[in-house]
């Protein structure tokens, strides 16, 4: 069980363990089950606290808080507290598409809050003008198909325009 000592309806300490009850009345003799007896809970202010599990949320670290009495009972309280980026677990980020853009690659950036998820994000990187050019040229059956069917001057103008295109840097 779960306990708490409480003055004037509030919390003053929590968890309260014997250890706890012990300190504070150094002067009495408490026997080893003294916090399961009602009775000496309620003459010392010691209340049971109602254990309730953790709720879980993705990318969010759950904290206890102090306990709340809804006129009854008290109850164990849980509240979500954002993870820092370098906490997620990959299970934690929502996966997205990566942009697609010529000439550049998608590589992962930094997750990002939106909401109350994190999402992954992406940064484009400009390809080197020749990763984009042997891209644009095709493999070296496709060149050579394209020259069969078109011509080697139709070839010599599109290898003119790939470079213009993509300029050495």
């Amino acid at each position: 069980m779960i306990y708490a000592k409480v003055e004037s309806g509030a919390i003053v300490k929590y968890p309260y363990l014997r250890q706890h009850l012990k300190e504070d009345n150094s002067l009495v003799s408490f026997p080893k089950t003294a916090m399961e007896n009602e009775s000496i809970r309620s003459d010392y202010n010691i209340v049971e606290v109602v254990a309730v599990s953790p709720p879980v949320k993705l990318g969010w670290d759950t904290v206890e808080e102090d306990p709340s009495f809804d006129g009854t009972m008290w109850s164990q309280n849980w509240k979500h507290v954002v993870k820092n980026v370098d906490d997620l677990r990959p299970d934690e980020i929502m996966p997205t598409d990566p942009p697609v853009q010529e000439g550049y690659t998608a590589d992962d950036g930094v997750p990002e809050l939106v909401g109350d998820e994190w999402r992954q994000t992406w940064v484009m990187t400009e390809n080197p003008y020749l990763m984009n050019r042997t891209e644009a040229y095709g493999r070296p059956e496709e060149q050579i198909e394209f020259i069969t069917e078109n011509g080697l001057e139709a070839w010599q103008a599109r290898v003119a325009d790939i470079k213009a295109k993509y300029p050495k840097v």
